[in-house]
């Protein structure tokens, strides 16, 4: 049985696994910034999002679409027609995601619509 101590060193582990796993390196002019939303009607609040989370969560829409990706062309059950379907929808929701390359430092994390 695990100590307590052994349960959180692992815990800590996975995260660190987990955050390098899914994180891609922030372009430099962008370190601190934040996205600002503002309300088209006033009297409304702003809504403000650092940067560097809304990366992370871009990035994490992209390994969530890789899995699917994985999923589909594993799959046993669907005919070659319909996962080239799927991957054409794929294909266009990493054309849509291209809009947020200029946050990505490296070319290699950058979305490529093809």
């Amino acid at each position: 049985m695990l100590s307590r101590e052994e349960i959180q060193q692992l815990a800590r582990a996975i995260v660190d696994e987990m955050e390098s796993r899914y994180s891609a390196e922030l372009a430099p002019k962008w370190e601190g910034g934040s996205v600002f939303l503002l309300p088209g009607k006033e009297g409304l609040k702003e809504y403000e999002i650092p940067i560097d989370r809304l990366l992370h969560k871009i990035v994490l829409i992209r390994e969530n679409l890789r899995i699917l990706e994985q999923k589909i062309n594993n799959h046993e059950k669907l005919s070659d027609a319909d996962k080239v379907k799927l991957q054409a929808y794929i294909t266009r929701c990493y054309g849509s995601l291209t809009t947020f390359n200029v946050l990505f430092y490296h070319d290699e994390d950058k979305f490529k619509s093809s």
